[in-house]
């Protein structure tokens, strides 16, 4: 088959042969018809992120069909359509037993200690399976599992955002512009930011108000768009030291700070900022099982939208991950297969 592996950190992402993956029991044999490449996929060449043993194939966005399954595996059939819930985890910790998968600490990650979808083929537990309806394309399928199901998890479960709430989005790219028709689906009012006009455009589309951070002060924006009060909800999709920082003093008291990605490694607050009005920081990753079944209800019922801005045959990855870095994208690329 054909993959993309890393083979050494540093390398750039590049398609060539691999073995074919081997099922063990309760595995699932899944035929990629489309993975979502995600900057984080970019990212593990610096080896932040230990993958273990090398090669490892990257890509935790994955939709495809049933192709074979392992020993002692029931419950699906052969052709079936089917998304892959990222990580595989023990089921038997406090986290998993209730229902707090993400949270799982013996877990592995499809595309990170394990081999993801960036491949003809990828070897999978059948438990991470979820059906995905006729009528939702493999290239929507495949941003589900995270672009959109991890941003349904923070604002939704996290940040528990609904009617009347007014949330701040910071960066529209994949995983904010699916952010914003979350919040807005719940009843919340938007503002999302970024320094693209393009991004703000496809924001605004989707219902936002928004603010260029390039030519206009947030802060002087958020005090307008909030009446003064700060916002309830800050959704920090940068993840940089300043994000952090600029975010909590967005909030009104008792607003929440939800922390999505990752640039930094550490970051500090003032912390009378923090205590004295009592705003909170909350950590959110992933999402569980029911989350990305929810998302897949609501995509199917045509009330979200999986945002897919561009798609490449596999072979070229390198074309991709240049368009990826440049920022024109608005939402996920999609590395696709031939039928």
């Amino acid at each position: 088959m054909q993959a993309v592996q890393i083979t050494a950190y540093g390398r750039p992402l590049q398609c060539g042969p691999a073995p074919e993956p081997q099922l063990g029991p309760g595995e699932v044999l899944v035929r990629v018809r489309a993975s979502g490449l995600c900057s984080t996929d970019v990212h593990l060449l610096s080896g932040r992120v230990d993958l273990g043993q090398l090669p490892r194939i990257p890509g935790h966005e994955i939709a495809g069909e049933v192709a074979a399954l392992g020993p002692e595996t029931r419950g699906w059939q052969l052709g079936s359509r089917v998304i892959v819930a990222l990580d595989v985890t023990c089921g038997l910790c406090r986290h998993c037993l209730t229902g707090q998968t993400q949270r799982c600490p013996n877990k592995q990650r499809i595309g990170f200690e394990r081999d993801g979808g960036h491949a003809d083929y990828v070897s999978v537990p059948a438990a991470n399976l979820v059906a995905l309806p006729n009528n939702v394309s493999y290239e929507a399928g495949a941003v589900l599992p995270d672009a959109v199901a991890c941003m349904y998890h923070c604002l939704i479960s996290q940040g528990q955002v609904g009617i009347n709430q007014r949330v701040v989005i910071l960066g529209v790219g994949g995983l904010g512009i699916h952010g914003v028709q979350i919040a807005r689906l719940a009843g919340a009012a938007v503002l999302a930011t970024s320094r693209r006009a393009h991004r703000l455009a496809a924001a605004q589309e989707h219902g936002a108000a928004t603010v260029n951070t390039a030519e206009e002060d947030l802060s002087a924006a958020v005090a307008r768009f909030t009446d003064g009060e700060g916002a309830d909800v800050v959704a920090d999709c940068i993840g940089t030291q300043a994000s952090i920082r600029e975010g909590i003093s967005l909030l009104r008291p008792g607003g929440k700070l939800l922390v999505i990605a990752y640039l930094d490694q550490e970051f500090v607050v003032p912390s009378m900022a923090l205590f004295a009005p009592e705003r909170e920081i909350i950590g959110c990753r992933g999402s569980n099982r029911q989350e990305l079944a929810d998302v897949v209800d609501l995509v199917a019922a045509g009330k979200l939208t999986a945002i897919v801005t561009a798609s490449y045959p596999l072979g070229r990855i390198g074309d991709a991950v240049e368009v990826l870095e440049r920022g024109d994208v608005v939402g996920r690329i999609v590395m696709t297969r031939d039928a």
